[in-house]
């Protein structure tokens, strides 16, 4: 499936990504590591757990934080 993204949005977050990589290489590495294990949970239950948005509890509920 195609991105939504326009070409040059993606184009600037692979260069972001890739100075991450290069400056926390070990860091990088155990995130992909976590990623590619817990494929199955999906990349938005990934992302709201790590920025802190949502608790498994609040994801698995469907219930939403309240403010």
């Amino acid at each position: 499936m195609p991105a939504i993204a326009t070409l040059e949005d993606l184009k600037k977050l692979e260069a972001e990504i890739d100075e991450i990589k290069k400056e926390h290489h070990e860091v990088c590495e155990k995130i992909m590591a976590i990623i590619k294990r817990n494929r199955k949970i999906g990349y938005r239950n990934f992302c709201k757990l790590f920025m802190g948005e949502r608790t498994p509890e609040e994801l698995k509920s469907g219930e939403k934080r309240k403010k």
